[in-house]
């Protein structure tokens, strides 16, 4: 792996979890905040995927795995799941399901037709 890129992916890394550290101070509630960072992080994944402007994998890298990396959080999802009130397991599922949409949007907005293929 070249030195150069690494150092990149993880300055992104650095941005994605500074930015979801700043969007749970600006909400005033973690679980607010995990909602936001991890709906846009999907949307982010399904535009990063599929986008002209972004299709060097070096920049995918960047993109992908290092700022949405940060800024997403599975572990944050957890927690809420197993944690929190009643409910939360439920509200959880829902976090998923519409995390999966939301990428899927990410997708299209990206330049992706799956209904144009034949």
């Amino acid at each position: 792996m070249k030195s150069k890129l690494l150092i990149l992916i993880f300055l992104g890394g650095a941005l994605g979890s500074s930015l979801r550290y700043l969007i749970g101070e600006l909400t005033g509630s973690q679980s607010v905040a995990l909602w936001v960072v991890n709906l846009l992080g999907a949307l982010l994944l399904g535009f990063v995927h599929t986008s002209k402007f972004t299709s060097t994998s070096q920049l995918q890298a960047v993109l992908g795995t290092g700022f949405a990396g940060g800024f997403t959080t599975v572990s944050g999802l957890i927690t809420f799941a197993l944690l929190a009130t009643d409910g939360a397991f439920g509200l959880a599922a829902i976090q998923v399901a519409l995390g999966i949409m939301v990428y899927w949007l990410g997708r299209i907005v990206g330049g992706e037709r799956p209904w144009l293929k034949s």
